[in-house]
Order: structure tokens, then C-alpha cells, then sequence
């Protein structure tokens, strides 16, 4: 008999009526159903999901997510299980790639592996869409009876019976993006004072957890309470090993760094043990290196944070970890900070580099091109012809935009860069000169 790929599409929600039509949308041409469970709304949510055809169930809200969550699973029908939150969505081209995947496992997966999850990369976005940080995350997954979710609140998946559970990686082929840890959700919807409530409970109920005591300082950091954060990061260090292996307790010391470097505390001695017992721990990654560099930048030890900064930067080049990774949604402060250090410490080349880095996350950092172009004149016969320089900036800017060449004017301008200024005034057609004037007037 012919195997049928069916995807069931589960939710819980409660208040979601501003992401619930888009968190049934990326899933409404190619899942077999999607089964939302409320759990108290008093809002549109619920007749926003029937309207658009899902099945809405009621739950009634236990302070435990797991339950609501296995809930939801129970009444999926479908072979294949896609748990997003309501913040949660694939793109239209993600989305497009799920279906094929599940198919081609269904055909060759042996019917002997009954438990398969599936990890996908989490993209946690800030307010204006940007990434924070990127990570594995397993959010589709075989629907079988002995795999549900356990823990009341960050909640993960766990087999009840003695059967293996296999993880297969899409991480590169499919992405989730999550709007739920921008500032504004925090704000508007008081999750996190819910999260440390919830968290609080479960440490009376299991006091040695050193991964709850991890959770509970990521949301107390969240909420500014850094001398909390930092008690609760310490407590999750001393327990033992996290059931994460040492992923968890590795960012936990990362995050004692980052703490210090927010509080603006701290001694030099102090921070290189923190980092000397990370490293001996875990090894070294991205974010402990950035954090430790920040901390030396914050204090004035500019060639101390360069060296962290850069070690930071090698690491993500290579980077292959399982780890939420903060740094990729810095990466245009950590150009300008080393950009801003080597214009004062390091070479000309030094600064061009990184200033090239910077202008390709944000092509219009006025004084970044500046400084630049400064240095890109005192090259033989640039400040007579501009040559070496016009080709350079052709590589980065595209010449048939206006804007692009109003800014690299006014750029040049500001440089006394007379040459390069010709040879960007001369692009002008007679309709953007007339637009330059008169932008230029308005300037006066």
C-alpha cells in the first residue's frame, strides 16, 4: 500500500489575533490540517482561526505548557506533526520545501525508525526584522503516541517508551522565523514576568535543575534584574551537568560576561577566569569571545578588544555548533567597533577591511566612507585622478541609483576629494543634476 504524506499543523494560543491569520497562512496550501488549541482568548483569535478553516480546540490553561501542547497532539490525524507557536512562520519559499522533504523521508526512512524528528534553524528577529541569533530547533516531527512534550515551561520533546529517536538535519534547508523575543512582544504581551512566574515554580518542584536556573536568568537578563540574572546563572553553573550536554552551561558562562559588560562591572582577573573556564569547559565560540571583547571596549582596552573581536569573528567564519549564536545579529557593531579601533591602532589596510565589512552591512555610514576615502587619496595619483578609488566604490554602490551617487558626492565633498567628485558628478543625467541642485539648495 501506497504511503500518504499527511502534515498536521498544531498551535497553542491565547490573545494571538495580530499573528494567527499568518501563522495559519505559510501552512494552508500544503498541510492536511492545522489544529490550534486555545487556551483562554479574549480576543479575535479564535474566530480569526475558524474563519480560516483550522480546528479550534479550548484547553483550559493549567500553567503548563506541555499539557496544552500534547493536547493539541492528540487530535492530530496526520503522519507528520509541524508545531510552530503563533510568532512563529515559515517563509513562502521555506514553506514550499517542507512538503518535498517529508515525502522523500517517507520513502526512505524504514518503517523500523518510527520516531524521526527534524531540526530546522530558529531565526529569533528583533522589531525591525533583523536577526538576533540563530539556532537548531526541532519543530517537525513523526506523530507517534510515545513522543510528546515534557517540562511546564520551555518544554521539550520526550519519548515515553524505549525506542530511539532519530534527528535529521534541515537546518540548512528550512528556517523558522520567530518575532516572540522582540522588544516591543515583551512589552505588549508581559510574557516574560509569566515565563520567570512559571520558572519559579518549577524550581520549588525541582530546586537542582540547573537548566531551569539557566531559563530563569535568560528572562530576568531580559527584564534588566542583572543581579538576579546573575545569581540564577551562577546556581545553574553549579548544578549539574545540563541535560544539553554542554551547550546550555557553556552559554551560561557567556552569559555571567555578558552580564558584567551590562552592568558595567567587574575586574580584568574576574572576567578572564570567567572566560579561561569556559574555554577549559566547553571550548571557545563566537559569542564568549564578542561578549569578553565588548567588556574590554567598555573599559578602553582597545587592543585587548580587538584581539577578543576578531578571535569572535574567526570563530563564526567556521562556526558549526548547535548553540544559539547572539553574535549574527551584531555584526555591523562589531565591523564599526574594530573599524573605530584600527582607525586609531591599526594599519591603513586594517581599516579600510574592516570599513569595507561595515559599508556592506550599511552602505550609507557616512563617516565610516569618510575615513575611507581619506585614506584611499593619499594613494599615488588618487587625489589627481581618482582611478584606483572610482573603481573600488563601483564594486560597492550601484552607479544607476541616485541616491547612491548624491551620497557618494556629498561624501566626497566632505573629503575634499575633488577628483572623486568629478567622476560621480559626471554620471549625473541632466534630470538627477537638476535633482542634485535642487537638493543641494535645500541644504543651504
Amino acid at each position: 500500500m501506497k504511503s500518504v504524506t499527511r502534515l498536521s499543523q498544531c498551535m497553542i494560543v491565547k490573545n494571538e489575533e495580530k499573528n494567527i491569520r499568518r501563522a495559519l497562512s505559510w501552512g494552508k496550501d500544503i498541510v492536511w490540517e492545522q489544529i490550534v488549541v486555545d487556551t483562554g482568548s479574549s480576543d479575535n483569535t479564535v474566530e480569526i482561526a475558524k474563519e480560516m478553516g483550522a480546528k479550534v480546540y479550548h484547553f483550559t490553561w493549567n500553567d503548563d505548557f506541555s499539557a496544552a501542547k500534547n493536547f493539541a497532539l492528540e487530535q492530530a490525524k496526520g503522519n507528520w506533526i509541524a508545531f510552530l507557536d503563533a510568532d512563529e512562520y515559515f517563509s513562502e519559499g521555506e514553506a514550499k520545501k517542507l512538503l518535498p522533504i517529508l515525502k522523500k523521508l517517507d520513502k526512505s526512512i524504514p518503517p523500523s525508525l518510527r520516531a524521526v524528528a527534524i531540526n530546522c534553524t530558529m531565526a529569533n528577529l528583533n522589531d525591525s526584522g533583523g536577526v538576533i541569533n540563530l539556532f537548531p530547533q526541532c519543530r517537525i516531527f513523526r506523530n507517534i503516541p510515545e513522543l510528546r512534550y515534557k517540562n511546564r515551561i520551555h518544554e521539550s520533546l520526550s519519548l515515553s517508551a524505549d525506542i530511539k529517536l532519530t534527528t535529521l538535519d534541515a537546518s540548512e534547508e528550512l528556517t523558522i522565523c520567530h518575532t516572540g523575543y522582540a522588544t516591543s512582544v515583551y512589552e505588549e504581551t508581559g510574557k516574560i514576568d509569566r515565563n520567570i512566574s512559571l520558572l519559579k515554580k518549577e524550581l520549588e518542584e525541582d530546586p537542582s535543575n540547573g537548566d531551569t536556573w539557566s531559563y530563569l536568568a535568560d528572562s530576568l537578563y531580559v527584564v534588566n534584574r542583572f543581579d538576579e540574572a546573575e545569581e540564577a546563572c551562577f546556581k545553574a553553573i553549579e548544578r549539574e551537568e545540563s541535560s544539553f550536554g554542554k551547550i546550555r552551561k557553556s552559554g551560561d558562562f557567556t552569559k555571567l560576561i555578558k552580564i558584567r559588560y551590562r552592568k558595567n562591572s567587574g575586574q580584568e582577573e574576574d572576567i578572564v577566569s570567567i572566560y579561561q573556564e569556559a574555554k577549559d569547559f566547553a571550548g571557545s565560540s563566537p559569542d564568549l569571545e564578542y561578549w569578553t571583547g565588548l567588556w574590554f571596549y567598555q573599559r578602553g582596552e582597545m587592543q585587548k578588544a580587538r584581539h577578543y573581536l576578531e578571535q569572535a569573528l574567526n570563530l563564526l567564519d567556521q562556526y558549526k555548533g548547535d548553540a544559539k549564536v547572539s553574535m549574527v545579529g551584531v555584526l555591523a557593531e562589531v565591523y564599526q567597533i574594530l573599524f573605530g579601533i584600527c582607525k586609531a591602532y591599526g594599519t591603513p589596510s586594517d581599516v579600510i577591511r574592516y570599513g569595507v565589512l561595515s559599508l556592506r552591512m550599511n552602505p550609507y555610514l557616512f563617516a565610516v566612507l569618510q575615513d575611507m576615502l581619506l585614506l584611499l587619496k593619499q594613494e599615488s595619483g588618487e587625489e589627481e585622478e581618482a582611478s584606483a578609488t572610482f573603481g573600488f566604490l563601483s564594486k560597492m554602490y550601484d552607479f544607476s541609483i541616485l541616491k547612491n551617487k548624491i551620497f557618494l558626492l556629498e561624501v566626497s565633498k566632505k573629503s575634499s576629494f575633488s577628483a572623486l567628485y568629478n567622476r560621480v558628478y559626471e554620471l549625473l543625467s541632466p534630470e538627477e543634476l537638476l535633482a542634485y541642485r535642487n537638493s543641494e539648495k535645500d541644504n543651504e
